[in-house]
């Protein structure tokens, strides 16, 4: 449409933002006391307490889905009338007898996505293209409209210049999951992306491996392990005594029913009322609540240490069967060190990161592995350190208890079979792939693993039933380009890319481990992502980075909103909503799975266009349309990926419901087609190899548990930390091993900033999605959590206005006082939009203002927004070379204003 009736609309969203506050203040007292279905769908009886909908006329109703980075993306029914989107409704299509357990099923979103009027009608809704007015600087906010044809015209010239120059390996592909799950539209992983099709015709482009999400589990796990993400299915929680969450919130994190993590375990409760759950967080999260969990309140990224007092104290009980682990595992004595075999040309192929060929291969630079390296000598004081890992050396690390950690050990051997779940925070740490593999090791240690109703401390597998489906990446040529660089590595490749090495920054794909990265990256494409400056580490220091235009020559954003990183942006570009064109997308969850038939619900609004649309005029002027498009437009490609996909995949899954649909023009007409598998068993990780370890493998080099990794202790003596890091901080491990990391509880930097800031993610937002909308923000106020007693010793209220500060900058924010987070601890939900010192956005985060140039960058301009990455360190892991945004010191005082 080209004019909004903004009278009617505006008159419809506020009568919608009171029943939907109405809702949240619902929802958030059922988790106060533990009660309802948190994620679930059970289905709500007759209740004269139960808010009903108001009566309203619609046009039409379309299925869309919400596409963000939650990892469950919940099926939407939108209701138009006169081209206007007046009520988001959610899976209403059958009785919902059963829940995700039976046929008749019901998949609801939750207030996130019931929200989405506020992103498509957003105030701040990007549109027409825009272009950084000439002479300022990149984050001052000045921006001038311009009109497409001119911004495709600047932005394909400025391609051509960079590649005449540099190459095609100075093009880089943000990491970017604004746009998720979809087939045409998606923005992740950046292989799947329109804009790699585009770069994979034109010569290539620099892609990353690993991702913020999981980048030290990804690289860590699978050494011990073999994998790091295959677990028993959480609908084996119903064969378990005790559900570990470690570090794991899933009723934040997966908040919609789609993938029923939460909900799983509620109804395994139900149907073993003895089942015990454990948390081990630095909070009591909101899951702990709904299931009325044991709180085990740990110090932040002290896992590693936690496992160390656990297993001495095992041991030193005579509770280990250390036959049984011999038997299955290399580097638990000393005697099966015997079994460590060497890593050679070839042997990596089995491994889920596929480790570059060239990383941790054996060769002349390592020793002889010592005496004493194994893990029973590390916790019985034998290895290099001397230190029995007493559970009281354990308590002076962790905060926990000495009496807690015997007990919870022993709760692990006495109540098996024991589900132990990690997420995804404790690897977010400095010492965050010890953590991983650590958390690995106590349940294989306590025999927990490969059993009905163990697992394998993996994130929770989330189905037993899959979607099988040719997306629009399988039709991609390969990328020319062949080397990569890690997630977290971008800003080095843009400051001094020579300093890049295998051995050195972990690149993928060169010669040798000292081949220096080619080219500098000058080109970067931000398409639906925040990570440019809002979700990376160091916002003042990247902004800084930013300002010298001798480093970058390009930035294009391409988004719905003014988000922080289209601040730093030389071109921004107005994309379309999900509900403005057509896709699809796919899920699946418990013994379920569903096609998404996305349907355009309204027209682009403004100047909008898809990136589709936007990528074949650029391929236009590139030369390379014809190839871009396959003739095909957006809808014609999708109609041609379904019957290709129902062709090879017509009798499993999914196609065994969309095939009796006939076309995909039904299909699209339907909108959602769901399956329910009667055959499905829950799978238990790892139980052909725990039953007969003698003739079975897991895929790791030697084909045990490798608790004493042969490629990490290569790897130890192989590569070099930057000169910038090289300061006894980090170290790389060949066992999981906790030693003093940086910004961890131990580093003497505790001495000026004594606070350990952990991110979390909340309810307001999928990452820095939805912030923007104000119902959520009223809904779930962003503040950072502080202890009761902390609060006390420094004259903190309820609601004060505080500032959390270190060496990098500062965040004002309201405080919250409670006891759900442990003494030493400040919590700062992570997503809130950078707003250097009030002047970017208002208090609706309506971009408003702009920025002095001796402003952009100074880590003295505070942050009222509450951005955790004003606060956050860039350094990489030791290992993965990846993100450890968890890791933060600082310290906090009372402010007013």
């Amino acid at each position: 449409m080209s004019v909004l009736d903004k009278e009617r609309l505006t008159k419809s969203l506020d009568v919608s933002r009171r029943t939907f506050m109405k809702w949240s203040a619902m929802l958030g007292a059922a988790a106060t006391v533990g009660c309802g279905s948190v994620g679930g769908s059970d289905k709500v009886e007759e209740d004269n307490s139960v808010i009903k909908p108001k009566d309203f006329d619609y046009d039409k109703a379309v299925w869309s889905a919400c596409n963000v980075n939650c990892g469950s993306n919940c099926p939407l029914k939108l209701y138009v009338k006169d081209g206007v989107v007046v009520r988001v409704g959610t899976d209403n299509e059958s009785a919902d007898t059963y829940g995700p357990y039976g046929a008749d099923y019901q998949q609801r979103s939750c207030v996130r996505g019931r929200s989405v009027r506020q992103r498509i009608y957003n105030t701040d809704r990007l549109k027409y293209p825009m272009k950084r007015v000439a002479g300022s600087l990149r984050g001052s906010g000045q921006y001038e409209r311009i009109s497409w044809d001119q911004a495709i015209t600047e932005i394909a010239a400025k391609m051509q210049s960079v590649k005449t120059t540099y190459g095609p390996g100075a093009f880089y592909v943000q990491y970017a999951t604004g746009t998720i799950c979809a087939h045409m539209s998606c923005s992740w992983p950046p292989a799947s992306t329109p804009l790699a099709r585009m770069h994979n015709l034109w010569g290539g482009w620099l892609n990353h491996y690993a991702d913020y999400s999981t980048s030290q589990i990804t690289s860590d796990l699978c050494l011990l392990e073999g994998t790091s993400w295959s677990n028993n299915t959480i609908t084996d929680a119903v064969n378990s005594n005790l559900v570990v969450l470690w570090g794991n919130n899933p009723a934040n994190t997966r908040m919609g029913s789609a993938r029923h993590f939460t909900y799983h375990l509620q109804k395994a409760k139900e149907a073993n009322p003895d089942l015990k759950f454990v948390v081990v967080d630095p909070f009591y999260t909101d899951t702990a609540i709904a299931l009325e969990a044991d709180w085990l309140a740990i110090r932040p990224g002290t896992d590693s240490a936690l496992v160390a007092g656990m297993v001495q104290y095992l041991l030193s009980e005579g509770l280990l069967d250390e036959a049984w682990i011999d038997a299955r595992c290399v580097g638990w004595s000393e005697a099966s060190m015997a079994g460590v075999v060497e890593v050679t040309a070839g042997a990596e192929s089995s491994y889920e990161p596929a480790y570059d060929k060239k990383w941790g291969d054996t060769d002349a630079t390592e020793p002889a592995i010592p005496a004493n390296s194994s893990y029973r000598a590390y916790i019985s004081g034998l290895g290099t350190d001397g230190i029995v890992k007493t559970p009281a050396w354990a308590s002076a690390i962790t905060g926990v208890s000495e009496a807690k950690i015997k007990a919870f050990a022993k709760q692990l051997i006495n109540e098996s079979p024991a589900m132990v779940i990690q997420g995804w925070g404790p690897q977010r740490h400095s010492l965050g792939g010890n953590n991983s593999r650590a958390i690995g090791l106590i349940t294989i240690l306590t025999k927990n693993i490969g059993i009905t109703g163990g697992g394998s401390s993996a994130r929770e597998a989330a189905s037993s039933v899959s979607v099988r489906m040719d997306k629009w990446v399988s039709t991609f040529p390969a990328n020319p380009v062949g080397y990569t660089i890690s997630n977290f590595a971008w800003p080095q490749a843009i400051k001094d890319h020579t300093s890049m090495t295998g051995r050195t920054w972990g690149v993928r794909g060169l010669a040798t481990q000292d081949t220096p990265l080619p080219a500098p990256i000058k080109f970067i494409w931000n398409y639906a992502g925040n990570c440019m400056l809002n979700q990376h580490s160091d916002v003042n220091g990247t902004m800084a980075m930013y300002k010298n235009e001798s480093l970058v020559e390009c930035i294009v954003t391409i988004d719905n909103y003014f988000t922080p990183s289209a601040m730093i942006s030389d071109y921004i570009l107005p994309d379309c909503t999900n509900f403005e064109q057509n896709d699809m997308s796919t899920n699946s969850g418990g013994n379920t799975c569903d096609i998404k038939f996305q349907s355009k619900a309204i027209e682009p609004m403004f100047e909008c266009k898809t990136i589709y649309e936007m990528l074949s005029l650029i391929s236009d002027k590139l030369g390379i349309k014809a190839a871009f498009t396959e003739g095909r437009t957006q809808d014609q490609w999708l109609e041609y990926l379904f019957n290709q996909s129902i062709t090879k995949y017509g009798d499993q899954g999914i196609f065994t419901a969309a095939k009796g649909q006939d076309t995909y023009a039904k299909c699209k007409e339907k909108g959602l087609i769901k399956h329910y598998s009667t055959t499905a068993v829950p799978s238990v990780a790892f139980k052909a190899f725990v039953e007969d370890p003698a003739t079975k493998r897991v895929s790791t080099p030697s084909g045990k548990f490798e608790i004493f990794s042969k490629r990490l202790y290569n790897l130890k003596h192989q590569w070099t930390f930057p000169a910038e890091f090289n300061d006894g901080k980090d170290k790389i491990s060949p066992i999981p091993e906790y030693y003093a990391s940086w910004s961890g509880y131990d580093d003497p930097a505790r001495s000026t900033y004594p606070f350990q800031v952990v991110g979390f993610h909340y309810k307001q937002r999928t990452h820095s999605t939805y912030y923007n909308c104000e119902w959520n923000r009223e809904a779930s106020v962003q503040t950072a959590w502080i202890n009761n007693i902390d609060a006390q010793r420094l004259g903190i209220s309820h609601g004060d206005t505080v500032e959390i500060y270190n060496d990098r900058g500062a965040v004002r924010i309201k405080a919250k006082i409670t006891a759900r987070v442990m003494p030493g601890v400040i919590g700062l939900p992570q997503g809130a939009w950078y707003n250097p010192g009030g002047k970017w956005y208002n208090s609706s985060v309506v971009h408003t203002g702009t920025l002095a140039p001796a402003e952009i960058g100074n880590s003295s301009v505070v942050d009222y927004g509450g951005c955790i990455n004003v606060l956050t360190d860039f350094r990489p892991g030791p290992v993965s070379k990846g993100n450890c945004q968890h890791s933060v010191l600082a310290a906090v005082k009372k402010v007013t204003g």
